[in-house]
């Protein structure tokens, strides 16, 4: 369990797997710089660089991921796992952010925090 600091994240617990490819050798710093941090950890760990911006987006937006390895036969039991706890559905949150005109996740943006926080959380799971 670490915290590091992610460009258009700031600070953030993480751990395992996903955690070691995100973090670089030299004092922590994120792999693919400014620009790839998260989005590059994920897409080497197999999650489609579409997808990986909406999820990163939903963090900004001060919303929690949750990415487990599971075997193959665990599958629909992790599914249903998650499903319990609302998941969200990665289509639909991208077409509504897309709805209101996000193209993408940028390290630059700021984070969500205070009014915009309340406000999306009020909108909806982010």
């Amino acid at each position: 369990l670490g915290l590091m600091a992610i460009p258009g994240l700031g600070p953030v617990v993480a751990a395992g797997w996903l955690a070691a490819t995100a973090v670089g050798a030299v004092g922590g710093a994120v792999v693919g710089g400014a620009a790839g941090g998260i989005i590059g950890a994920m897409t080497e760990s197999g999650v489609p660089e579409s997808d990986a911006h909406v999820y990163a987006e939903g963090v900004r937006r001060g919303g929690t991921m949750v990415i487990a390895r599971v075997e193959d036969d665990l599958v629909p039991d992790a599914e249903q796992i998650l499903k319990q706890y609302n998941s969200v559905d990665i289509a639909h949150r991208r077409t509504e952010y897309e709805a209101g005109g996000w193209t993408g996740f940028d390290p630059t943006d700021e984070v969500y925090t205070g009014d915009d926080l309340e406000s999306a959380r009020g909108r909806r799971n982010v």
